[in-house]
């Protein structure tokens, strides 16, 4: 299965102007609820099957052929996600498993459907996942939805011992014995503990930008205890330790309460990424760099001037686009959407696509931009 990212997105949107089928679904991951999926999906493809015959798009025809491969691979059905999407052109199949729910979708045109995707791309978010404690260091690498474990063995300490070694000092090697008095002219136990831990955190620290290539789009995020945040923080020079962190003993949590825990930082992101943008764009709007009604959205669209696209999510407008003659057709008995080839181009010239739910969306008209001039 394929993952959402920018190199599929181009993938997708590099085909034009020759047939395509897309297809999306909701799915089931557990049993008896996943014994439908395949029954929807024979529906869908039996409605993909009608539109094409009684609209005599005979090209579109050979399409088909994978999706009738699925409907009785029962190994296929027995390994659902939350969602389903496959797109079906010449030569040309991705099939693609959805982490969270999709409403049904079926578009015979001349261009994938891929306005869907690009809500998953915007949420997501790849990083680093630092789980920290005294006896206890890993290193995770994931998205929203996956975390995978990285083997730090030989490059990073694991421990604190590992780090300091004959270092270590006496008192915190002893530090669940050792008596409540001290030796006048030695510093206390708390202070050499704390020292102890700074060296530790700073050879972990040290280890880890030696080894790993930390940048703006991937991160670290630190989990630990709420004592241990401020000490990791005050000595890294990591320029890319992520503002929001997980307070918790990550020693008692396993790889998926991690998730758990990642996923609302990344959540927690971009909700206040998405609020500065709807702060932006209204003072976009005040320099008439903003526009929302559609046919002023396409024309600055097809002029390049399209920074930020905002979509309804889950709304579609039927019609065309003709970039040659700079007109909008909105046209009800067209399956192909005007919000899905405004995002292809927008994407095509590096512009960036935010799908938000209608309650969030300030116009009704399905769309609005932040432009570049």
């Amino acid at each position: 299965m394929e993952k959402i990212n920018s190199t599929l997105l181009q993938q997708l949107t590099q085909i034009r102007n020759q047939p395509c089928i897309s297809l999306y679904m909701p799915t089931h991951r557990v049993h008896p609820e996943s014994a439908t999926d395949p029954i929807l999906f024979k529906n869908l493809v039996k409605k993909i099957q009608l539109y094409i015959t009684e609209n005599k798009l005979t090209d579109y025809m050979s399409l088909l052929e994978p999706f009738e491969k699925l409907q009785n691979d029962y190994d296929f059905w027995n390994n659902n996600d939350c969602g389903l999407a496959i797109f079906s052109a010449k030569n040309e199949t991705h099939i693609i498993r959805l982490p969270e729910r999709v409403e049904e979708i079926t578009c015979v045109a001349n261009s994938f459907c891929v306005k869907p995707l690009f809500k998953f791309h915007a949420e997501n978010k790849e990083y680093y996942l630092l789980a920290l404690g005294q006896d206890d260091v890993r290193l995770y690498t994931g998205d929203k939805y996956h975390l995978e474990k990285l083997n730090i063995q030989g490059n990073v300490p694991t421990s604190m011992t590992e780090a300091l070694g004959s270092e270590l000092t006496d008192n915190h090697v002893h530090s669940t014995s050792a008596p409540t008095s001290h030796v006048h002219g030695y510093m206390e136990k708390s202070q050499e503990e704390d020292i102890d831990i700074e060296r530790f955190f700073r050879s972990v620290d040290q280890a880890l930008n030696s080894h790993f290539d930390f940048s703006h789009d991937k991160p670290l995020i630190l989990a630990a205890l709420a004592e241990h945040h401020t000490e990791f923080k005050a000595i890294s020079k990591n320029q890319h330790l992520h503002e929001h962190h997980i307070t918790i003993n990550a020693e008692a949590l396993n790889i998926k309460e991690l998730l758990t825990k990642v996923k609302k930082v990344i959540e927690t992101e971009h909700t206040e990424n998405i609020r500065k943008l709807l702060d932006r764009q209204q003072i976009a709007a005040q320099q008439k760099l903003s526009s929302h009604e559609i046919r002023d959205v396409a024309y600055d669209v097809m002029d390049g001037k399209v920074e930020i696209l905002f979509l309804e999510n889950g709304r579609n407008l039927s019609g065309e686009i003709d970039l040659e003659n700079r007109k909008v057709h909105l046209n009800e008995n067209k399956d192909t959407d005007i919000l899905n080839e405004l995002a292809y181009l927008v994407f095509e010239r590096g512009g960036q696509i935010i799908l938000l739910d209608k309650d969030d969306m300030p116009y009704d008209t399905g769309a609005f931009t932040i432009n570049r001039f």
